[in-house]
Parts: structure tokens; sequence; C-alpha cells
């Protein structure tokens, strides 16, 4: 812009009608007599009207006359430098902007500055500086505006593009990695739940062959009704001493010498007595038949009332029925059968004591020892017969007594044995309490009877179960 220093006023105003002008009635534009065409310098201070102008914009010649240098109005100034700033602000879609904004600066400033030179070169004629200066000012101004504008937009198009970008970028990834995740999460819970169930078939699969293989191993071939330890058991009559026994029975085996005679004279009566014993044996075996009967009738209501209370007694009674039935069927064909036995027995005995080869039989438990069970109560420390039992039935005797005082209780297991003079021992052991002793437990004979006495401590539900021996 022009810098004018010397003040420059208009005391009675200026008018500018059609194509006349004047300041204070005067002609400004067309010459008179009164003034020529230093008129209005002469009037507004002379020729040195303006002192000092910027030398790379203006140029003032000696008579006066202000022109602008070339170049002012190029192409290069305010709008390049809107360029600049707009491409560092904007990245690439800035530069688009700040290029279409600097075409349009250029062609508004160089449309503006073609009108403001041909303004300005009509009022160099009359020397209106004030006119130039305000085409000046006017030109920059809109340059100035033009460049901000094109700044402007170009900045918040990019910021704008630029979040939209970011917050998609975010969704996506974010949307990605959940995706992701959740995939490797169902994955590795399948991997591990497949790995878990064959992991478990296997375990179970060689638990299960080594079950067999140890059973198979520990029943090693042995017969159907000997592989089990209660088979074997029972087939030594439950006897834990066997051997003893064995040996003990053996030793009652008669010399060969000491059966001779009797063979001689179980030979020669053997014929005389046949019929007597065949109808003995007739007698015993239909007798045993019948005791047999009942025993079996017996155990069979007794397995049937420990697995099955409710149908127990229609059971037994069913299993003694079918048992009297049976027996009464085959006791002639028992009988025979025995006869011959008999008759043949004689001969084989003697030759079976000889050679040492005698069978023993097994004993049936019923007719050598009995369950029991029992249970009193005594109020306060008073001794009570907790179990009694005939002496001459049963000698010996093995019994678990509990006794109860409802908060603590205590259990022993006793052992009772009558001698020939009726002389009773007793032990005590295995005994177990929640609270010291209960009670102290004795056993004597009273009269016909052996009984199991309990003194408690205090009141007492007292229990006994156990098995008498003969």
């Amino acid at each position: 812009m022009a810098t004018v220093v010397k003040n420059f006023r208009i005391k009675s105003g200026l008018i500018v009608e059609g194509t006349s002008a004047t300041i204070a009635g005067n002609e400004i534009i067309a010459q008179n007599t009164q003034a020529g065409d230093s008129y209005i310098l002469n009037l507004v201070g002379g020729a040195t009207l303006v002192k000092a102008v910027d030398s790379n914009t203006f140029t003032v010649d000696g008579s006066g006359n202000l022109t602008i240098n070339q170049g002012v109005f190029d192409s290069y100034g305010s709008a390049s430098a809107a360029e600049s700033a707009a491409i560092s602000a904007a990245a690439s879609d800035a530069s688009t902007k700040a290029s279409n904004a600097q075409s349009a600066a250029i062609t508004a400033a160089a449309t503006d500055a073609t009108t403001k030179v041909a303004a300005e070169a009509a009022l160099r004629v009359s020397g209106d500086a004030a006119s130039v200066s305000t085409a000046a000012a006017d030109a920059t101004s809109k340059a100035d505006a033009a460049q901000a504008a094109a700044i402007s937009a170009a900045s918040a198009d990019a910021t704008s593009k630029a979040n939209a970008a970011q917050a998609a970028a975010e969704a996506t990834a974010s949307a990605d990695a959940t995706s992701k995740a959740n995939a490797a999460q169902a994955a590795a819970e399948a991997t591990a739940a497949a790995a878990l169930s064959s992991a478990i078939s296997t375990e179970v699969s060689n638990r299960n062959t080594a079950i067999s293989t140890a059973v198979d191993n520990l029943v090693d071939g042995a017969p159907q009704l000997l592989n089990t330890l209660n088979e074997l058991a029972a087939a030594i009559n439950d006897d834990a001493n066997y051997t003893t026994t064995l040996t003990s029975a053996l030793a009652t085996k008669a010399n060969s010498s000491d059966v001779t005679s009797d063979i001689a004279t179980a030979v020669s009566t053997a014929s005389a007595d046949a019929t007597s014993k065949a109808n003995a044996a007739q007698a015993a075996a239909e007798a045993t038949a019948s005791a047999d009967a009942t025993s079996k009738a017996n155990a069979a209501k007794s397995a049937a009332e420990a697995t099955a209370s409710a149908d127990a007694t229609s059971k037994a009674n069913a299993a003694q029925a079918a048992a009297e039935a049976t027996a009464s069927a085959d006791a002639t064909s028992k009988a025979n059968a025995a006869q011959a036995a008999a008759e043949a027995t004689a001969a084989a005995a003697n030759t079976a004591q000889q050679n040492g080869t005698t069978a023993f039989t097994a004993l049936n438990v019923n007719d050598q020892a009995k369950q029991i069970a029992a249970s009193s109560t005594s109020l306060g420390s008073v001794i009570v017969t907790a179990y009694e039992w005939p002496k001459a039935d049963y000698r010996s005797g093995k019994f678990l007594v509990k006794i109860d005082n409802g908060t603590h209780n205590e259990i022993s297991e006793i052992l009772v044995t009558l001698d020939s003079s009726d002389n009773v021992a007793i032990t005590e052991y295995a005994i177990v309490g929640t609270n010291g002793a209960r009670g102290t437990i004795s056993a004597s004979v009273s009269g016909s009877n052996v009984q199991l006495r309990v003194d408690p401590v205090n009141d007492s539900t007292i229990k006994v179960t156990g098995t008498l021996l003969k």
C-alpha cells in the first residue's frame, strides 16, 4: 500500500456527479479559465503532495505522477503464500483445494487488478491519490480474504477426513480383534474339550483292561466253584486252623494191624446186618432228608430276610414247601440208594482206613453255631443281663457289646468260654469309645444259663450281637 505522509483534507466536500466533479464549487475534471492542468495540485498542496511511497510498489516521477510497479499483482503473491500454508496443514486433499483457491485468487486478483489499474489510470489524470490508495487497499483485502478462506476450508476438510479415517480404522481394528479373539477362544475350548474327552476315554479303557487282567490273574483258571476266597473258605468249612484239624483227624486213623480182625468181623457180619443197616439207613435218610429240608428252608428264609425283608416270609415258605415236596418224592429213592451205599460202605470203609484215604465231610454251620442279637436298657448305674443262653447247648461265644448313653457310646468285642466244671473265662478287647469308659462287662453261670452282664455308668441302651458255639 502507498504511504502518504502529508495530510489530505477536503474542507467544503467533494461532489462527483456524472461527468463532473467539483470541490468547493470549482470544476476539477474539465479545464477552465481559472485552473490549468496544475489546478488541482495547486489547490491541495502543489506538486510535492506525495512525499514518500513504497518503492517496491509505487513510482513517483518528477511531475508528481504516481504509477504501480510491474509485478505488484503477480500470481506469486499472497495466493502463493496461501497455497504453501494450506499444503503444509492439510496433506494431499488440502493441496487440491489450495490449488483451486490459488487459481480463484489469481483470477480474482487479476480481474480486480485489471479493474483497479484501469480506474487508477483514469484517476491518474486527475491526480486523485485517495482513489488510487483505496483501489490498492481493496485488492490486498480481497487477496487476504481469499487466502484465509482457502486455508480454513482446506484445514477443516483435512481434519474432518483425518478424524473419519481414524474412527473407521479404530472400529475396524476393534471388530477384527474381537472376532479373532472369539474364534481363538472357541477353537481353544473345542481343542481342550476334545483332549479331555480322549484322555478320559483312554484312562477308563486302560483301567478296565488292568482290572480285567488283574482279576483273570487272580482266578488263574480256577474252577467255577473255587474261584473266590469265600468259596475256598467254605470248602474248608471256614476253619482258620484247617491244617491242625486235618493233622488231628489223621492222628485218629486206625493202624492196619488193629483193623485186620475188625475187617474179618465186619465181613462176616456185613451180610447179616445189611438188611438191618439198610432199614436203618432208610430211616436215617428219611430223617436226614426231613432235617435237611427244614434246615434248607430255614437257611433260605434267613437269606431271604437279609436280602429282601418285604418278601422274606413268602420266599421262605415257598422254599420250605419245595424242599418238603422234593424230600417226600425222593425219600424212597434216597433210601434205596442209602441201602446200596451202606452195603458198599462197610468194605470201602475198611479199605479207606487201611489206605488212610478216609474223606472228611464238611460240617453244617447251623449244627455247630448260632447267630444271636439282643437289646436292653438300664436306668442309672444298674447291672443288667444283656444276654443269656443255655450252657448245655453252647459252651463258647464271641460277641459285640455296645453301651449307648445317648451322647456318647462304647463298643467292645468279647470272647466267653466254659470248662467242664462250668468255670467261665472272659476276655474283652478291641474297645473303642467316644468319651472314656461307658461301663464294664462280665460273664457268669446262673443255674443252667450263661449270662453276659453289663454295668453302665448311667442311663444306657445296651445292644449285643454275636455267635454261639457248641
